[in-house]
């Protein structure tokens, strides 16, 4: 499903009219001839393929994929094959502008289908497993660094001594994953002889919102959309997500993390069993739990005070102006508070929103967070979404092309997720329902399932989706549309279901097992 795109189409949300090519071919095909033109000195007998083939194995070697040329001085600058079972075929890339790209193309037991995946937080790394894992179950399998390298947990690239760098900006926003889309769809149907049959893009937080970002800008791109606790937001909940120090600074109460953690599990204690079973999960969706119940509670760090409750309600409740309107979600109850401080004596906040409001906001390596108040809090949360919004944000409810094109879309987000705030992912998805027809249309291409007790992307007490993809394989290619994820944490197994339903427990059989458990709305 391909369409192409200028690279500096002005239109951040890609709704340009312009005319779909035949689905899921002939953009490959038309980059195959183009490398084979491009080729040069390369033996006639491992030119790029310009015609397609039947074959799901390879129609040249993998060490020549390094003699491919690209117009615009893409270079393919490693490519060997691995000598374990399975084998693959490894490459790395440079895109100029777009930085590095990596692939795995299985060998002899390519499926037909290409994954993309991006990375989170700042970009600048992904992980290997992201490409590998996808490649040994059978995917041609590329993903991108989001077009510089370094930590995700470092935002200072964004910056420099005389401006933003907006070239990079644009990369980490949507130019790095359309260009290893492209180009690894190109890789593909040289090494194989064909252009894959189905698209997929599978990656979680960051990735998740760079894979967002390409429904909304190329809606053809991909047949099948999975994102995981999707950073749809990053002009809000990344300065949100110093709102915590914000309040703690203001009121001269630094919590320390075993009060922060007598909260978590008294929110969980209070709420847990509303499903049916007591498990030490919990769903804010169906609950709210009072703080105040805790005055006086002994902890190893000593009493909870009528001060640390008020902080912690701020906390919960999210980031307001100083007239109280809200501007963004709080940290959900029973999601962990590891990140709400990280200096005990002075509320260090966490290097996600610090190197935001530093390098992004400020633009001053020397600003001092101590400086924030909660009227000059507002005043930047707005500079946020006024400088990055539009670029950044992959928040666009009409998906009216990629559901009029075929395309599906998995959303999944866990409700114990204290980086991103799951509350963002409803919300926007609350707004596609009403942009796109209402509940029972939207279904039909775009479902999110919600899951207590999971924390950002993996872990926590509840249950993760055990294998989403091929929930989405199925319901791509056959017609087959999930109605409840298959959740699993070790021998435990839970039914993610379509929100706003929660999973509860028939009251007969096994609280460990799935096939005990019914969606409800009630």
């Amino acid at each position: 499903m391909t369409r192409w795109k200028p690279l500096t189409d002005p239109d951040r949300t890609g709704r340009a009219r312009y005319r779909r090519g035949a689905r899921g071919r002939w953009l490959g095909v038309l980059v195959v001839l183009t490398l084979a033109l491009g080729l040069g000195t390369a033996p006639r007998h491992d030119s790029v393929a310009a015609t397609a083939t039947a074959s799901d194995r390879p129609v040249r070697t993998c060490e020549s994929l390094t003699r491919l040329a690209f117009p615009d001085g893409t270079k393919v600058t490693s490519a060997s094959r691995t000598t374990t079972a399975p084998v693959l075929c490894n490459v790395t890339l440079v895109i100029p502008e777009s930085n590095g790209v990596l692939m795995a193309l299985p060998v002899d037991h390519w499926n037909g289908r290409f994954q993309g995946s991006g990375a989170g937080g700042y970009g600048g790394w992904l992980a290997p497993e992201q490409v590998l894992g996808a490649a040994r179950a059978g995917y041609a399998s590329a993903g991108t660094d989001g077009g510089h390298s370094g930590s995700p947990l470092d935002g200072s690239w964004a910056w420099s001594p005389t401006g933003m760098n907006t070239s990079l900006i644009e990369d980490f926003a949507y130019r790095a994953a359309r260009e290893m889309t492209v180009k690894g769809k190109a890789i593909t149907a040289a090494y194989y002889g064909r252009a894959p049959e189905y698209s997929y893009w599978n990656s979680c937080s960051g990735g998740g919102r760079m894979g967002l970002a390409q429904v909304q800008r190329y809606p053809e791109e991909y047949d099948g959309i999975l994102a995981a606790a999707p950073a749809l937001h990053p002009d809000r909940f990344v300065p949100a997500a110093m709102w915590p120090q914000v309040v703690m600074r203001e009121s001269g109460d630094f919590v320390p993390q075993c009060t922060f953690e007598a909260f978590t599990r008294a929110a969980v204690e209070a709420c847990d069993g509303r499903d049916g079973v007591r498990d030490g999960v919990m769903n804010p969706q169906t609950c709210r739990f009072d703080p105040a119940e805790l005055v006086g509670r002994q902890t190893p760090c000593g009493p909870i005070t009528a001060e640390d409750v008020t902080v912690m309600k701020r906390i919960w409740d999210g980031p307001r102006r100083p007239d109280g309107s809200r501007l963004w979600y709080g940290i959900p109850q029973g999601a962990p508070l590891r990140y709400a401080n990280t200096s005990e004596t002075d509320g260090l906040p966490d290097p996600l929103p610090g190197d935001w409001f530093t390098y992004w906001l400020a633009k001053d390596p020397n600003w001092d967070w101590h400086t924030l108040t909660t009227a000059n809090f507002a005043t930047s949360f707005e500079q946020s979404r006024r400088e990055y919004g539009d670029l950044l944000a992959t928040d666009d409810p009409d998906l009216g092309e990629f559901r009029d094109s075929g395309g599906k879309m998995i959303l999944w987000h866990g409700w114990a997720d204290e980086v991103v705030m799951p509350q963002g992912t409803v919300d926007y998805y609350t707004r596609l329902l009403g942009t796109m027809g209402g509940k029972a249309r939207t279904e039909r291409f775009a479902r999110l399932f919600m899951a207590p007790g999971v924390q950002h992307c993996i872990g926590g007490p509840g249950a993760s989706p055990a294998d989403p993809m091929a929930a989405l394989v199925k319901w791509v290619e056959r017609g087959q549309a999930p109605d409840t994820l298959l959740a699993r944490n070790g021998d435990t197994t839970r039914p993610l279901c379509r929100w706003p339903a929660v999973a509860r427990h028939t009251g007969h059989g096994s609280t460990d097992d799935a096939a005990n458990f019914r969606c409800s709305t009630a």
